[in-house]
C-alpha cells in the first residue's frame, strides 16, 4: 500500500468521526502522526510538455476572438483545447504557467467561456490525484508548480461557484474537495515563494485564498471547515522551511476570520496554539537550521496574531498570544 492510499483510508476515519462529532481533542495528536509517518523520496523529474508554444499561441487567438464577438453570445473553449492549456498549468516556465494558462483560464472562468460542464470538468480536474498530488511526495521538486497552480485554479472555481446564481459544486462535490485538499494540507512542504528564472511557486498564498472561500461557503459542515484547519495547523507545526513573501500573514488572516465564525473553531486554534507551545517546552531542541526555522515560523505566526489586532481574535486566543508573545522571541 504506497503513502497516499494509506493517508486516504485513515483520513476517511477521522472525517467520518469528525462528522459524528466523536473528534475533538485527539485531533490535532492523529493528523501529527500520520504527518510523521509520511517520507519523502529524492525529486525527480517532471514530464516534458509538448507543443507549449503552439499551445501559447492558440490561447492568444482564444482571446483576440473573445475580444472582438458580441459579449451577449457565450463563445466557448473548445473541450480538447481546455484539456491541453489545463496541462500548461505544471510548466516551469512562467510565461507559459502563471501570465500565459493561469491568466487565460482564470479569463475564460470569469467571463462566461466555460460551460457548466466544463467549470464542473475543471474543477475535477485540478482536483484529481495527478494534478493536486504531482510529485507531493518528494523532496523540494518542480511538481510544486503544477500543485500550486491547480489549488489557484480551484479558488478561482470557487469564487465562480459562490457568485453563481446557480451553483455548479454541489454538496458530495465539495465533500471532495475537502478530502483532497486535507490531504494536500497535511503532505505539502514546498514553501518558496518566487523562483528566480521561474516565477512564483506561493503553494501556501494559493492555499490561503481557497481556504478562505471554503470557510465562507455556508453550506460546508462545520466538521469540513474544522477538519482543514487542523491539517493547515499540522502542516505549520512540522513545517522546516520559511514563508518569507506574505505567505504567513495570508494564512493568520484567513485563519483568524474562521475562528471568529463560530466557538468550535476559535477553540481548536487555541488548542493547536499550545500544542505549538509544547512542541517546543518538551521536545529536546537541537541547534540545527531545521529546529530553529520551526521555532520561527511559530514567532511569526504569533506576530501576525499580534499584527491584526484585538478586534482580528477571539479574547481568548488575542490574550494567550498576549502572554506567550515574547517566548523565544
Amino acid at each position: 500500500m504506497d503513502q497516499l492510499q494509506t493517508i486516504q483510508e485513515k483520513q476517511a476515519i477521522l472525517l467520518r468521526q469528525l462528522r459524528a462529532g466523536d473528534l475533538f481533542e485527539s485531533l490535532p495528536d492523529l493528523l501529527r502522526a500520520i504527518r510523521e509517518e509520511i517520507h519523502y523520496e529524492a525529486a525527480s523529474p517532471i514530464s516534458p510538455i509538448l507543443s507549449e508554444e503552439e499551445s501559447v499561441r492558440q490561447m492568444t487567438t482564444y482571446q483576440s476572438r473573445w475580444a472582438d464577438q458580441d459579449q451577449l453570445v457565450p463563445a466557448y473553449l473548445d473541450d480538447e483545447d481546455l484539456r491541453r492549456f489545463v496541462l500548461l498549468l505544471s510548466s516551469t516556465k512562467e510565461p507559459v504557467r502563471d501570465t500565459g494558462a493561469f491568466f487565460f483560464l482564470e479569463n475564460a472562468i470569469q467571463n462566461g467561456h466555460l460551460s457548466r460542464p466544463q467549470l464542473q470538468w475543471l474543477t475535477a480536474e485540478v482536483m484529481d490525484d495527478d494534478r493536486l498530488f504531482s510529485h507531493l511526495f518528494e523532496e523540494e521538486n518542480d511538481g510544486a508548480y503544477y500543485r500550486s497552480y491547480a489549488v489557484a485554479i480551484l479558488a478561482i472555481l470557487l469564487n465562480e461557484n459562490l457568485a453563481a446564481d446557480e451553483p455548479f459544486l454541489n454538496q458530495s462535490f465539495m465533500e471532495s474537495i475537502v478530502s483532497q485538499l486535507g490531504i494536500y494540507l497535511l503532505v505539502e512542504k514546498d514553501s518558496r515563494g518566487y523562483v528566480e528564472g521561474h516565477g512564483w511557486v506561493h503553494a501556501y498564498t494559493h492555499l490561503a485564498n481557497v481556504l478562505g472561500l471554503l470557510f465562507d461557503q455556508e453550506n460546508l459542515k462545520r466538521a469540513d471547515k474544522l477538519y482543514l484547519l487542523a491539517c493547515l495547523m499540522t502542516n505549520l507545526r512540522s513545517l522546516d522551511t520559511p514563508l518569507t513573501m506574505g505567505e504567513m500573514g495570508r494564512l493568520v488572516g484567513t485563519v483568524l476570520n474562521l475562528a471568529k465564525k463560530h466557538k468550535l473553531y476559535g477553540d481548536y486554534l487555541l488548542l493547536t496554539l499550545k500544542l505549538w507551545r509544547q512542541d517546543l517546552v518538551n521536545e529536546p531542541f537541537a541547534s540545527s537550521r531545521s529546529s530553529w526555522q520551526m521555532l520561527y515560523n511559530r514567532v511569526d505566526f504569533f506576530q501576525q496574531i499580534l499584527a491584526f489586532g484585538e478586534a482580528a481574535s477571539p479574547e481568548d486566543i488575542w490574550q494567550y498570544a498576549q502572554t506567550t508573545k515574547n517566548y523565544l522571541s
